[in-house]
């Protein structure tokens, strides 16, 4: 009876201890679940940073003006400058008068004395070079200067015989003849007169002919308004008269 009341005992003893041991486990089970739900963060959001759309920036420049440089005048170049600036043409170029013009011996306008014959309006020029302002010309067996504007490439109208007419009497001159006159002797008319001083009396005729009406006759010395020219023949005012004088008696 002792051994089995020890075996019992031993028994309640050892169920006792499982009880216990089972206890543990469970507090310590329950435990480590806390732990780990405590332990658990919180989902992580992304984080977004909104920035301001880029816009582009645009810097508005001032329209470009033209320069007072490109509106000025062409500066004026002297003789020995346009000279040097002077280059051949491959071949010549048929150009055409576009108004009464002068041919000069230089390419320059600084005195009328370079002033060597014209062409009239409408007049076919040949050009065998140029400079930065002039054409050289080819006229008669001999070569000269025209300024650049006063030639056109292509054909222009002669004046009529009223328009001539009308350019001296613009210029102040009194015709002494019919301006037809000038077409018959084929006369050019220069774009600007100039002077010219005798070598001899010479007689000043109503036409560039020996035949022509004397107008008067001046003096050996005399200086003399030169308006135009033919071949032998030059186009004078003198006192308020427009006659002819032959070349030979002229400087």
């Amino acid at each position: 009876m002792k051994n089995r009341g020890r075996i019992w005992i031993l028994l309640l003893l050892m169920a006792m201890g499982l009880a216990v041991s089972l206890t543990g486990c469970g507090e310590k089970l329950n435990k480590e679940t806390e732990t780990e739900s405590e332990t658990q963060t919180e989902p992580v959001t992304e984080k977004v940073t909104e920035t301001e759309p880029v816009t582009e920036k645009i810097t508005e420049t001032e329209p470009v003006t033209e320069t007072e440089s490109e509106t000025e005048e062409p500066r004026v170049l002297t003789a020995q400058e346009e000279l040097e600036m002077e280059t051949e043409l491959k071949g010549t170029r048929t150009m055409y008068a576009a108004d009464n013009i002068n041919i000069r011996s230089q390419p320059s306008t600084e005195n009328d004395d370079n002033i060597i014959g014209s062409y009239d309006q409408g007049q076919e020029v040949t050009v065998s070079a140029e400079t930065r302002n002039w054409y050289k010309i080819q006229a008669d067996g001999y070569e000269g200067y025209i300024y650049k504007t006063n030639l056109s490439e292509t054909a222009v109208e002669p004046k009529t015989p009223e328009e001539q007419q009308a350019l001296l009497e613009q210029q102040g001159y009194t015709s002494t003849g019919d301006s037809s006159v000038d077409l018959e002797y084929n006369v050019s008319t220069y774009a600007e007169s100039f002077s010219l001083k005798l070598s001899a009396d010479a007689n000043v005729r109503t036409e560039p002919s020996e035949s022509g009406d004397i107008v008067t006759t001046i003096s050996n010395g005399t200086q003399v308004t030169a308006l135009g020219e033919t071949d032998r023949w030059y186009k004078i005012e003198y006192d308020g008269a427009v006659g002819f004088v032959n070349k030979n008696l002229v400087h």
